[in-house]
């Protein structure tokens, strides 16, 4: 199952990201957060790397999310970006996705900096995960 099965056929209006970019939501024009994260095992780091938003019927990216709804997303295959030779244990991948709107795509990249053994992932909290201190993190995406 697509981690982003949820946002399809909502309307939504903004992204939001912690500091640390390990969490982002999707927020929809009724207010709810659709909050995602990024995972790993005991020995890497994964994080929100990069948004794009390509408009692909004119204006710009904020017309983008002006309540936008989401047609379909599509999770992509991890890229490995960097691997100094096969003997480094320094290995860094990219995981591509993208969510298609009636307005057109939102691109975003997660990376994973490992030592070669351990997969990173994009998971999905459910509603109540997290505690009022914890949503108060989330700040508005304006450029990434």
């Amino acid at each position: 199952m697509n981690t982003f099965n949820r946002l399809i056929g909502r309307r939504i209006n903004g992204i939001l990201v912690t500091p640390d970019h390990n969490r982002f939501a999707f927020r929809t024009v009724e207010g709810e957060l659709l909050i995602y994260y990024t995972s790993g095992d005991c020995c890497n780091t994964v994080y929100l790397n990069h948004f794009m938003g390509a408009d692909v019927v004119g204006g710009n990216s904020f017309d983008l999310l002006r309540g936008a709804v989401v047609l379909s997303a599509e999770e992509k295959e991890w890229v490995n970006v960097n691997n100094e030779d096969e003997e480094s244990w320094n290995v860094v991948e990219d995981g591509f996705f993208t969510i298609r709107t009636d307005r057109g795509y939102i691109d975003f990249e997660v990376r994973n900096e490992h030592n070669g053994y351990y997969s990173g992932h994009v998971g999905e909290y459910s509603d109540g995960d997290l505690d009022a201190e914890e949503l108060a993190e989330f700040e508005p995406l304006v450029d990434f």
